[in-house]
């Protein structure tokens, strides 16, 4: 699948596909502090084939750090949680791709009874790899920011336009919505493919272990070998496209399996 990297003249805008003559859909959720940045190409990709797509700006995000600091984890539930009705209305079939906290959103969907019909997280954020995040209530209110967690991409011509900054109330919003969220894995019935990048400094092997174990169907994984934590715009990213659009085209029995995939 060929995919466009261009960027638009607004690279951190909201970005939506929609054909009324299009019978699924797939609703794409991008991480903490990123923006629909690093969903576009991916998404761009799978509306040339024939499927709607909408890439929504989360809640605080695709501005400045400073706006993002009254935000937390229920407003950006919220808001993927508006944007997947939306789409079921009018779609016979949802999935929703995530990566990292959008990963994370995903799975808290489909733990929900209006669950989409498939998931495709990649590089999901279910702990905050740091030895200080039990502190996180506690330092947001004598921290206000520490330096961005966002760049970390292979390739070296792409950006994901994260902010420069990540402020710690929000980030303690999801730390504590985390812990809820691994609990309540196990109402996630619909398919879930786990695409997982060889080098991450991001996210930490833990969340892995955390879908394995506490997911009620063993997910489908998917390594992507040549790519860090923001690997829809890294090498890998034809890959998790094809991912997207098989989910996306599956029937009852769940996604098909993409080609240079693991166990």
């Amino acid at each position: 699948m060929e995919i466009d990297f261009t960027l638009r003249s607004d690279p951190t805008a909201a970005f939506r596909s929609l054909d009324a003559r299009s019978s699924t859909a797939v609703l794409f959720l991008h991480g903490i502090t990123g923006s629909p940045v690093v969903w576009v190409p991916i998404a761009r990709a799978v509306a040339a084939e024939g499927v709607d797509v909408s890439v929504p700006l989360l809640p605080g995000h695709g501005t400045t750090w400073q706006e993002m600091v009254p935000t937390g984890w229920a407003d950006w539930l919220g808001e993927a949680r508006t944007e997947l009705g939306r789409l079921q209305a009018d779609h016979d079939r949802v999935v929703v791709a995530g990566l990292s906290m959008g990963g994370a959103l995903a799975l808290a969907l489909g733990a929900t009874a209006a669950a989409p019909d498939g998931l495709v997280v990649v590089n999901p954020a279910l702990h905050i790899d740091s030895p200080f995040a039990p502190l996180l209530p506690v330092l947001r209110r004598v921290v206000r920011t520490i330096p961005s967690i966002g760049g970390d991409i292979a390739h070296p011509d792409r950006d994901e336009y994260a902010y420069p900054r990540t402020p710690l109330a929000p980030l303690a919003s999801f730390h504590q919505a985390l812990r809820i969220l691994r609990e309540d894995l196990w109402k996630v019935e619909c398919p879930v493919t786990a695409m997982v990048s060889g080098e991450d400094n991001v996210v930490g092997p833990r969340t892995l272990r955390s879908l394995r174990s506490n997911l009620p169907h063993p997910p489908h994984i998917v390594a992507l070998r040549r790519s860090r934590h923001v690997a829809t715009l890294d090498f890998d990213a034809p890959l998790i496209a094809e991912a997207v659009l098989s989910s996306a085209r599956a029937g009852a029995g769940g996604a098909s399996r993409v080609a240079g995939d693991g166990e």
